[in-house]
C-alpha cells in the first residue's frame, strides 16, 4: 500500500508527459516559443510555434493554461492553425484567447463561441473564435491522455468566425454553420477567406 509521500502529486507535470512529442507529431516541426514574460510580466502562459511544412500550416499552440486554476477537467491548451503567412494572426488570437481565459479564470467547452464587439485582426470581418477540434488533425491532436489511456488535456483548436456567421451561428446552430463552410468549400485556415454569411 503506498503512503503519501509514495504517491506522485495529483494535478502535476508528470500527467503530461509526452505531450510536446504529441504536438509535433501533428502540428509539425517547433519552430519558435514565445515565453510566459514576454511582456515583462508573467502572464501564465508561453506561446509555442510548429510548422507542417507538406501542408504548409503554422499552428500556434498555447503552453501553461494547463497549469491555470481555470477549473477545466481536464486541462485545456488552445491552438489556431493558418498558412505560414499569416502566423502573427493565429499568434494574436491564442495569445488573446488565452489571455481572457486567464483573467476570467474560466475555460472553454466544445463548439463555444468567443465573440468580440470589434474584429479580432485587422482589416477583416472576424469578430470571435469558435473552440472546435482540429478540422485535419485527428482526435489524439485535441485529446491528450496518459499512459494509462486517462485523457489529461483537451487542445481546443480557434477557429476564427466573421460577425456574419457569428450572427448566423445563433440562428441556425454550429453545425449548420459547418455545413455551409463545406458547402462552400470554405478553407479555414485562410484568414482572407470571405464570409459564408
Amino acid at each position: 500500500m503506498e503512503t503519501e509521500h509514495q504517491r506522485p502529486a495529483m494535478g502535476g507535470a508528470h500527467r503530461f508527459v509526452g505531450l510536446a512529442e504529441n504536438l509535433e507529431r501533428y502540428a509539425g516541426a517547433p519552430t519558435g516559443a514565445e515565453p510566459p514574460n514576454v511582456n515583462g510580466t508573467n502572464r501564465g502562459y508561453g506561446l509555442v510555434f510548429f510548422h507542417l511544412e507538406e501542408l504548409h500550416l503554422t499552428t500556434v499552440i498555447s503552453s501553461g493554461l494547463r497549469f491555470q486554476p481555470l477549473g477545466a477537467h481536464p486541462a485545456q491548451e488552445l491552438a489556431c492553425s493558418v498558412y505560414r503567412e499569416q502566423a502573427e494572426a493565429a499568434r494574436h488570437l491564442v495569445d488573446l484567447t488565452s489571455e481572457l481565459l486567464v483573467q476570467n479564470r474560466t475555460f472553454l467547452v466544445p463548439d463555444q463561441i468567443v465573440p468580440n464587439e470589434k474584429p479580432l485582426l485587422p482589416g477583416t470581418e472576424f469578430h470571435g473564435v469558435l473552440a472546435s477540434g482540429h478540422p485535419i488533425f485527428p482526435s489524439e491532436f485535441t485529446r491528450f491522455t496518459d499512459p494509462e489511456g486517462i485523457e489529461q488535456l483537451q487542445v481546443f483548436t480557434l477557429l476564427p468566425v466573421t460577425l456574419g456567421e457569428l450572427n448566423y451561428i445563433l440562428d441556425h446552430g454550429v453545425t449548420a454553420l459547418r455545413q455551409q463552410w463545406a458547402r462552400f468549400e470554405v478553407d479555414v485556415f485562410d484568414l482572407g477567406r470571405p464570409s459564408v454569411a
